[in-house]
C-alpha cells in the first residue's frame, strides 16, 4: 500500500466540510469517534485508484483503520500544541484550500463542455487519417562536442566499433551512459524537417555519413529499426484522446477569462 497516496486520501477526508449523519463507530482515540462512513469512504478511494490492483478485503479495512487511528492520534497532538493556529499552517491550508478550488472550476467546466463519443470518433478519425502510411525509426545517437570529434567516431564505428560502447565512453549525453545513446522510437513525421530527413537517409542498420549538427553539438546516429507507424485502435486510444480533448476545452476556456480580465 502506498502511504504518499493514502496519505492524500486522508488529507481530503480530514478537509471534508459537515458533520457526517450518526453511523458505526469503528474506533474511538482519546474520546473522538471514527465512524464507519470514513472507513468505508476511504476504502472505496483506495479500491477505486488502484485500477483494480486492491480490492476490498477485512485486511485491507484494517490497515485502513489503524491508519485512521494514527491520524486522529497526529491531529489532536498537533490541536493539543495549537499548529492550526500558527501563521505557517494557514498559509499551506490557504495553499490547499486554492488547489481545491482551481481543481474544483476544472471539473464545472468539463461538466459545462463535455466531449462527446461522436466527437472524439471524429477526432481519432482526423489523427488516424494524418497517420497512416507514416514511418518511424528506432535509433541511438552519439553526441560529440565538435566536428572533428564526431567524423573520428564515424570513423571509429566504420572500423567495427560497437555503437553502444561508443556511445557510452563519448557522447556528452549523460543518458547515453546508461542507455548506450539508444533515443527509442521516433514518428518521423513529428519530428523537424531536417532531423527526419537525416534519419531517412540512414539505412536500417547503418550509421550516419557525416555529422549532424545541433545546438546540442554534433551527431552521429545508428538507424536500429524502421516501421510504419502502428496506429492504436479506438478502443485504445479513447479514454487518452478523451481527456487531451477536454483539457483542451478547459485550457480555452481558461484563455477567454484571461482575455476578458482586467489585468493591470
Amino acid at each position: 500500500m502506498r502511504l504518499n497516496h493514502i496519505a492524500a486520501i486522508l488529507l481530503t477526508l480530514s478537509l471534508a466540510a459537515g458533520a457526517q449523519a450518526a453511523d458505526k463507530t469503528v474506533a474511538v482515540v482519546n474520546g473522538a469517534s471514527i465512524p464507519q462512513s470514513e472507513l468505508d469512504q476511504l476504502t472505496d478511494s483506495v479500491v477505486k485508484g488502484s485500477n483494480g490492483r486492491v480490492k476490498d478485503s477485512p485486511e485491507l479495512r484494517a490497515e485502513l483503520k489503524q491508519q485512521l487511528i494514527n491520524r486522529q492520534i497526529i491531529l489532536q497532538e498537533a490541536s493539543r500544541r495549537s499548529l492550526d493556529k500558527s501563521a505557517q499552517f494557514k498559509d499551506r491550508l490557504e495553499d490547499i484550500r486554492n488547489d481545491l478550488l482551481q481543481q474544483a472550476l476544472f471539473e464545472d467546466i468539463a461538466r459545462a463542455n463535455p466531449v462527446t463519443d461522436a466527437q472524439v470518433k471524429a477526432e481519432y478519425d482526423r489523427l488516424k487519417a494524418q497517420t497512416v502510411g507514416q514511418k518511424e525509426v528506432h535509433a541511438r545517437q552519439i553526441v560529440l562536442g565538435s566536428e572533428e570529434e564526431a567524423k573520428q567516431v564515424i570513423a571509429q564505428l566504420k572500423k567495427g566499433g560497437k555503437f553502444e560502447d561508443v556511445a557510452r565512453a563519448k557522447s556528452k549525453d549523460p543518458a547515453a551512459k546508461q542507455t548506450g545513446g539508444d533515443m527509442g522510437w521516433g514518428n518521423l513525421g513529428m519530428m523537424p524537417k531536417p532531423l527526419a530527413d537525416e534519419l531517412k537517409s540512414i539505412a536500417k542498420g547503418q550509421i550516419s555519413a557525416q555529422p549532424f549538427k545541433t545546438e546540442l553539438g554534433f551527431h552521429v546516429f545508428k538507424i536500429e529499426e524502421a516501421r510504419d507507424v502502428k496506429v492504436p485502435s479506438f478502443d485504445e486510444a479513447k479514454q487518452q484522446l478523451a481527456r487531451q480533448m477536454q483539457n483542451a476545452q478547459i485550457e480555452k476556456t481558461l484563455v477567454e477569462l484571461r482575455n476578458k480580465a482586467k489585468i493591470q
